[in-house]
């Protein structure tokens, strides 16, 4: 049993099927986690965090160069991707039935090749996303088994699946942007990335979308998540105007990290 060990990071695994592996891609850097899901009080392991200069015409080689560095990416593991993806769009699943009308309704907002659209359907809508060209046959040719998403599909599924009373905004802040789920029960009414360059622009855009979609500030409850100074000061701010403004829960097992939301929910899903 002893010689069947391997070590990541100071974690020794003997069964790759105990463990997923989640790995979060993202325009300026690539990070990979790792959690025993036969033992629930077994830390998070960072199997490496590595950032880069925004550079399209690198990225790709940048994603390559990341994985073939990490060769324990390639091991057996139930493996989840995630793609922070800036160009994401969300059409009903009705009208994006294949690749070509996928590809042709993409195009109608951004630019790219069919072979390089990704799709995710949640609830009846699909969310339409690229990342870099290349990138899709990249992931099948080396990580063939896994499964890929996209940031804002990920914390849909998440926080639609927290049945509630009353609508709910989800805001998870990260540097520049801030990602949007908004739900009333567990119908999606909106999911995107928006940017900001001061904290107050993040709380014009939730008050934006409370009276884009008719939502009461008396009855709607917002979830703040992401960098710890910025929401905090929000919670306040926000709270003169709506009754219910709250930090997003995390789950237990990543509570203590500071892993990406998306990351975070994709590594320890169905708990």
């Amino acid at each position: 049993m002893e010689d069947n060990l391997t070590t990541y990071k100071g974690v020794r695994i003997d069964d790759t099927a105990e463990w997923r592996l989640a790995v979060y891609i993202t325009e300026t850097g690539m990070s990979a986690y790792l959690k025993n899901t036969e033992n629930p009080l077994e830390p998070v392991a960072t199997l490496f965090e590595e950032q880069w200069q925004q550079d399209e015409t690198a990225l790709l080689r940048n994603i390559e160069t990341a994985v073939y560095d990490h060769p324990q990416l390639l091991d057996d593991f139930s493996t989840e991707i995630v793609i922070c993806s800036p160009r994401a769009m969300w059409v009903p699943e009705v009208l994006a039935g294949d690749y070509e009308e996928q590809t042709n309704l993409y195009n109608k907002v951004y630019k790219a090749e069919e072979t390089d659209v990704l799709c995710d359907t949640v609830n009846g809508m699909c969310c339409l996303y690229t990342l870099c060209p290349g990138l899709p046959a990249f992931l099948r040719r080396t990580l063939s088994g896994a499964r890929v998403s996209c940031h804002l599909s990920v914390l849909a599924r998440r926080f639609m699946s927290r049945g509630s009373e009353m609508p709910r905004v989800y805001a998870d802040i990260r540097q520049g942007e801030v990602d949007f789920v908004v739900l009333d029960d567990r119908q999606m009414l909106l999911a995107s990335t928006q940017r900001w360059h001061d904290r107050m622009d993040i709380a014009y855009h939730v008050f934006n979308m409370m009276d884009v979609y008719g939502l009461n500030p008396a009855n709607t409850q917002v979830s703040l998540s992401g960098e710890r100074e910025i929401k905090q000061s929000l919670v306040k701010t926000l709270r003169e105007q709506i009754s219910y403004v709250m930090l997003t829960m995390m789950p237990s097992a990543v509570s203590k990290t500071d892993m990406p939301l998306a990351a975070a929910v994709a590594l320890v899903k169905n708990t």
